[in-house]
């Protein structure tokens, strides 16, 4: 017989020192990306955008590069004692990152040829998609990989060919297969020996194409790996950084807005050339990304420049403005369509702005309709920009999959603290929810050091009533005599070797293992979960 407590009673005396608990929205953005790393190979639902062969800001390598770096935030910032919600999820998006519908655009896009209105020279093509060039794929992988193993501790990534690309497709026929191994760490030094023969103005992109924002993501990865094995390669690189950019005046233009890329020179163009054109785009997702460690800059292009592209309303609802309507835009595709929205909110949070932050979301909830899968709240795609009462309607797959999530779910200075104070043995080595069943939300999970207290909430997952969920509480002993509460009440007390259920805890499963403790629950509506040490 499983636990029937629900939460019909009020939270302990100590409430005030409750952590926050997620919002229904917060919980589902957790609970969608959770979904979409479930699917089996091949499935993408929810994920495809309007451009074939991975060519826009839709493609599968920005989505789920966002998406992890989304969760990795939620799991550093919101709900650091809850292993169990993260840990499978981010391990299941990098193995999406390794398929060829992720990287084998490569082939093609490693010729270059032209890009945009430009024509550069033709190259030979390339399988490999981490070797040269293609940074905008291969820092996301880096970045990925080195989080997962500073979040858990979990070192699978570091062993030789543990990050494989195969290319074998039926009709090559029996003799032919490409295939190309790396790990961690040395994929973090190829990405740095590019970087650093280039200069250290960046990994390009497409070839000759070097730009700002990508290279931001590696140099969080640099960041990620100096902290588990040593060296001081981000501080080399963002020293070197600063130098390159200052040949074309530096990271921010004239009119306060981020430089977006350089094209450089080669044998069709004599000379590097800046692209420095003001865009939303640009902005919002250079700044949410440069905060990390250029936060004076990133601070000062913010007060400058975001409300220009804010479009806000009476009601407290923000959107973004018709981009094509303004002077020097009249080549840019249809306001929205390049995930503006959700760029610029996700800036907003990173800088603490939350009335941009929930005037954004907000216009979302409103006109962009929202729904309800499995739990997992997302935002179906849609191409057009406006509806027919001209309200701002266009949702890309990155905004509802990966941009919103992020900006739903992180803190101010959220990447810049992340980046700064990565989690070490100290930070794993606390209690921790390390496993929970798929029907549960975990809506709050904090260890509290000073007053030796794990804090967990739970409920049933959206669209469900009620729920059972076998809980493992891990890293609980050898502290000393505890007292377990369901909503406040003392179900179970202990020590380092006994478990002994209370009255009120007489129907509850326990169970204590070597390294666990483990209940069974049937949760109905919120259900808090405490654990105390005297």
């Amino acid at each position: 017989m499983t636990s029937t407590i629900g939460q019909s009673r009020t939270p302990g005396a100590r409430a005030e020192q409750q952590a926050p608990r997620l919002s229904d929205e917060q919980a589902g953005h957790i609970r969608h990306v959770d979904n979409l790393s479930r699917l089996p190979r091949g499935d993408w639902r929810h994920m495809a955008g309007p451009l074939p062969f991975q060519e826009d800001f839709n493609s599968y390598r920005y989505q789920l590069g966002y998406m992890s770096l989304a969760m990795a935030l939620a799991h550093y910032h919101q709900l650091p004692a809850a292993p169990a919600v993260f840990k499978g999820q981010l391990d299941r998006l990098i193995q999406k990152m390794l398929e060829p519908d992720a990287w084998s655009y490569w082939r093609d896009t490693s010729t270059q040829g032209g890009y945009g209105p430009f024509t550069l020279p033709r190259l030979p093509s390339r399988t490999d998609p981490v070797a040269v060039d293609n940074i905008m794929y291969s820092a996301y992988l880096q970045v990925m990989t080195l989080a997962y193993t500073m979040l858990f501790d979990d070192r699978k990534y570091e062993q030789s060919g543990s990050l494989s690309f195969s290319m074998r497709p039926v009709l090559w026929g029996k003799d032919r297969h490409e295939r190309f191994e790396y790990d961690q760490r040395s994929l973090n030094e190829r990405i740095y020996w590019n970087m650093v023969e280039n200069g250290y103005l960046g990994v390009a992109c497409e070839p000759f194409c070097v730009f700002q924002i990508c290279n931001q993501v590696p140099i969080l990865g640099f960041r990620l790996h100096d902290h588990l094995y040593g060296g001081e390669i981000a501080e080399e690189v963002t020293q070197g950084y600063v130098a390159a950019w200052e040949r074309f005046g530096g990271s921010v233009n004239a009119n306060g807005h981020f430089n977006s890329y350089v094209m450089q020179r080669n044998e069709l163009q004599p000379d590097d050339m800046l692209f420095d054109r003001d865009l939303a785009w640009t902005d919002g997702w250079l700044g949410m990304l440069m905060n990390m460690w250029r936060p004076e800059l990133v601070r000062t292009a913010y007060d400058n420049s975001m409300e220009r592209w804010l479009d806000r309303r009476a009601d407290g609802l923000i959107s973004i403005r018709d981009l094509s309507r303004m002077p020097g835009s009249e080549d840019l595709v249809s306001p929205g369509t390049l995930g503006e929205m959700g760029w610029l909110a996700a800036w907003a949070s990173e800088m603490g702005d939350r009335e941009v932050v929930d005037g954004l979301l907000g216009h979302a909830d409103r006109y962009m309709n929202p729904q309800w899968e499995n739990g997992g709240l997302y935002y179906p795609r849609r191409d057009e920009s406006y509806d027919e009462d001209g309200n701002f309607v266009a949702v890309p797959p990155v905004v509802s999959n990966a941009t919103f999530p992020y900006a739903r779910l992180n803190v101010a200075d959220g990447l810049r603290t992340l980046f700064e104070r990565p989690w070490s043995d100290r930070e794993r080595s606390r209690p921790a929810l390390t496993e929970i069943g798929e029907s549960v939300d975990v809506r709050r999970a904090w260890y509290h050091k000073e007053a030796r207290r794990l804090q967990l909430a739970v409920s049933p997952m959206h669209g469900l009533s009620s729920a059972t969920t076998d809980l493992a509480l891990s890293r609980v002993w050898d502290r000393g005599e505890w007292t377990l509460t369901l909503d406040g009440v003392a179900v179970a007390r202990g020590d380092n070797s006994t478990v002994t259920a209370t009255d009120d805890g007489r129907r509850l499963q326990l169970r204590r293992t070597d390294d666990e403790l483990r209940l069974s629950l049937d949760v109905r509506g919120h259900l808090d979960v405490e654990m105390s040490w005297s």
